[in-house]
Parts: C-alpha cells; sequence; structure tokens
C-alpha cells in the first residue's frame, strides 16, 4: 500500500494546447486532404501516435509527400525549411508555441551578437536561431562562454524551457568576467510552474514518477530536479511503462511536463490506484 500524490501543476501547456487544437480542427476540416505535422507535433509519442492514428502524417520535408496542408509544430521549424514547402505547394498553418515565436521575434530585430541559452541542436533552438541576422553562439554548458569578447555586449536570448538553474549559472559566470549583455526574456511560466510543483512533491514524496518523454527538455527538467532532491525518480511515458519496482515507497509522487494530457495522467492514477494506492487531495 502507498499513498498517490499529485502535482499541483501538469497537462497541456498553453502553447501545446493551441497545436493539439489546430490539429483537431485541420484533421476534422479536411478529410480528403493529406495533413502533415512538419516535425513531431510536441515532444510526446503518446500524443504525436494519437494524432497518427487519426491520419496527421509526421514529416520532415516536402520531398516525396503530395502538397496537402501542413503544420507547424509547436517549437517552430527554421525559416529555409518553410520556404522549402511553400515552394512545394503545401499550404503552411504555424502552430509555433506564441512564446517561441516572441523569441523568433527578438533573434531577428536584435542588433547585438547573440547569446542563446538553450539545448543544442533541439529544435526550438534550431528554428529560433534560424531568424538570427548575425553573429550567435548556443549556450548549454559553461564550457560554450569560453572565449567572448569583454569589450563586446551581448543579447541574450533563453530557450523557453531551458533549466532554470543553468540559466541562472550561466549568467553568474557572465557578471564574473565583466561581460556585458541584455536579457531579453526568461524561461515560460508553464515550466517555470511544473518546476515547483515538482519540488512541492519532493518535500513529501520518496518516489517521483514524471510522466513524458526524455527528449522533452520541459519533461527532463522535472526528473533532474527530482533526482537532485534525492528521491527515487523514474520516467513513465505511458501506463505500461510502470512496474511494480517503482512502487516501492510509502509516498508516490506523479508530476507530467507541458506535452503531456491530462487524460494521460488520469491513465497513469488508474493504474497506480489498481495496484493497491490511495490517492491523497
Amino acid at each position: 500500500m502507498f499513498n498517490i500524490h499529485l502535482a499541483k501543476v501538469y497537462g497541456f501547456c498553453r502553447g501545446v494546447q493551441g497545436v493539439t487544437e489546430k490539429a483537431d480542427r485541420l484533421l476534422a476540416e479536411n478529410p480528403d486532404r493529406p495533413v502533415y505535422s512538419i516535425g513531431k507535433l510536441v515532444h510526446n509519442d503518446v500524443v504525436v501516435d494519437s494524432f497518427s492514428r487519426r491520419g496527421l502524417k509526421v514529416v520532415d520535408a516536402p520531398d516525396g509527400n503530395p502538397p496537402g496542408i501542413a503544420l507547424i509544430r509547436a517549437h517552430g521549424i527554421p525559416l529555409s525549411l518553410a520556404r522549402s514547402f511553400e515552394e512545394a505547394g503545401f499550404t503552411l498553418v504555424d502552430g509555433t508555441c506564441r512564446l517561441v515565436k516572441a523569441n523568433h521575434d527578438r533573434c531577428a530585430s536584435s542588433t547585438r551578437p547573440v547569446l542563446y541559452f538553450g539545448i543544442k541542436g533541439h529544435a526550438e533552438s534550431v528554428s529560433t536561431l534560424s531568424h538570427a541576422p548575425g553573429w550567435y553562439r548556443v549556450v548549454e554548458t559553461e564550457e560554450d562562454l569560453e572565449g567572448l569578447d569583454p569589450q563586446q555586449e551581448y543579447d541574450v536570448i533563453v530557450q523557453t524551457t531551458f533549466s532554470s538553474v543553468q540559466e541562472a549559472r550561466l549568467l553568474s559566470l557572465l557578471e564574473e568576467e565583466g561581460i556585458r549583455f541584455n536579457r531579453l526574456n526568461s524561461i515560460c511560466s508553464a515550466s517555470n510552474r511544473r518546476r515547483q510543483a515538482v519540488l512541492d512533491l519532493c518535500g513529501i514524496c520518496d518516489t517521483v514518477l514524471v510522466i513524458g518523454e526524455r527528449q522533452s527538455a520541459n519533461t527532463s527538467e522535472l526528473y533532474r530536479l527530482a533526482c537532485s532532491r534525492g528521491v527515487r525518480a523514474f520516467f513513465v511515458g505511458d501506463e505500461s511503462a510502470i512496474e511494480d519496482g517503482m512502487l516501492s515507497g510509502h509516498d508516490v509522487g506523479v508530476c507530467a511536463g507541458a506535452s503531456v494530457s491530462p487524460h494521460q495522467v488520469d491513465r497513469i492514477i488508474d493504474v497506480l490506484v489498481e495496484k493497491g494506492g490511495t490517492l491523497k487531495a
């Protein structure tokens, strides 16, 4: 027997909610026309698979696909990729998160070299930096700050789901080195609320189940935070991933990344109750 503690904040963030609602509408309104997602709609295979079964095809390029409607994922896509779809006769529908789009605009209008605090190769990083008009550098670790010009002033743009702990460390290092910078944005509030929720769970739980995918930056940060507090933490993509060994503690916390639907969380809770857990208010 064990107690189940559900995080105070979970479910789709506004950006994910928006792009999934667009996908729902496009599939309903275009039964006889191909509907595509340029890259995975969100970093959650459960959500992606559910749309795939309804006819939303994930593609990385226009080549080899008959023209149709192409939905831009929540993370955005590079400008050159958008142009290639348009030139191939596809109708683009923009599902980019509004906060990511704001970073696109910041990047495009920057008149200084850009230090982009983010994960190298991440879809959001790639889409944002395609708007950079000049010099930029992706800064993921402390080593990426080496060799900066102390006479130069930089614009700092932060990936919306970047680690808040790492962001603070990098900003502190810039200050220590006397590097002048303008911080143009902060990590999105939806990510911060979910991070605080998992920290609250760590105060009362010996185990935390993190629902979502490792490929998701915001979900991975929830896992990292739980581990940093010394609790047992496990990634759980869906209910089939739950193992009895994960439930040996007395108090099991459940949290979820911003690309995880409330229904996905509900199914996990149902399985935990079936396995002997008691949901606490």
